[in-house]
């Protein structure tokens, strides 16, 4: 966030402002300069796919522009899942992401948006996950209905029961297998449960949902079936804040990537599972965002 003397209050404008530029990058170093208008970023953003309503590219020229107030007034930056794709593809490491976390700082410090409204913000995009989690589960079971505006507003309200996990020998993989050499290839053994990557997870809320450090813990029991049946290890947005955050530089982005792969070769997802699970993430993606425009009181058009 900005120094009190570096917060310009400035109108809107229609002409690029040099100096605000400056602002916005030495805030964020978000290296908006650099930025060609290629595309890419807009291309991989899982919110753009599936809704069309968040431009990361239109952010960085807000940005690159100096248009200060545009940009705290834009719902799409509080759209962002905080996934960073658009920084891993981009060519030349633009960040769109940390403007829209510059911005989203900015707003709150100028009271462009209500502290509380963020907080009501927070605690909808963990209950979010509910229905992420519900939506996989059925298309696991190979349950084709159709998910409705209704059934997505009853899975916010229900937790996803925690289940036990019985540690068995019969359920560890012997050595040599593939996840121990998952395990040696993402260092998953250095584990010692600290928390790091839970705490830097944007996903990680309620463990019965999506627990990164006890995925790995599994990994490291070899507990097979248990993980690759589980609708956890489709939830992951591979933003890397976990392999970021760990200390014993474990890689936990790899792990989920891989435990994904285990389970399609190996026949627990079905292809026709895997493209049910991406059409339910387009609906349940708009609706997120109507709720989002909802409690902040934003302007939209009709939409699911």
């Amino acid at each position: 966030m900005l120094p009190a003397s570096d917060c310009i209050a400035v109108e809107k404008r229609h002409s690029p402002d040099p100096e605000l530029r400056k602002v916005i990058e030495s805030a964020c170093m978000a290296l908006s300069c650099q930025c060609w208008t290629c595309g890419s970023c807009d291309v991989e953003c899982p919110v753009n796919i599936a809704t069309g309503r968040l431009r990361p590219q239109r952010i960085v020229r807000l940005a690159s522009l100096g248009f200060i107030e545009e940009l705290l007034d834009s719902p799409e930056i509080w759209y962002c899942l905080t996934c960073r794709r658009c920084l891993q593809i981009c060519p030349n490491q633009v960040g769109p992401c940390d403007i829209i976390n510059y911005a989203r700082q900015e707003a709150i410090s100028r009271g462009v948006v209500n502290y509380s409204s963020v907080g009501r913000l927070h605690l909808l995009f963990t209950q979010f996950q509910r229905v992420r989690w519900r939506a996989v589960a059925q298309c696991l079971n190979n349950n084709s209905d159709v998910l409705s505006r209704e059934q997505i507003d009853q899975w916010l309200a229900e937790p996803v029961p925690e289940t036990g996990h019985v540690i068995s020998p019969q359920g560890i993989l012997p050595g040599g297998s593939f996840f121990a050499i998952s395990a040696a290839a993402t260092r998953s053994a250095a584990c010692f449960t600290c928390g790091e990557c839970s705490s830097a997870c944007p996903v990680s809320g309620e463990r019965s949902i999506f627990d990164i450090r006890f995925i790995i813990r599994m990994v490291n029991l070899g507990l097979a079936e248990e993980l690759l049946r589980s609708p956890s290890i489709w939830l992951c947005l591979f933003c890397g804040c976990c392999t970021d955050a760990c200390g014993q530089q474990i890689d936990g982005r790899q792990i989920i990537q891989r435990l994904q792969a285990a389970a399609a070769s190996g026949g627990w997802v079905t292809p026709i599972a895997v493209f049910r699970m991406k059409d339910a993430e387009t609906l349940i993606l708009s609706r997120f965002l109507d709720m989002v425009d909802e409690i902040f009181g934003f302007k939209r058009p009709d939409s699911f």
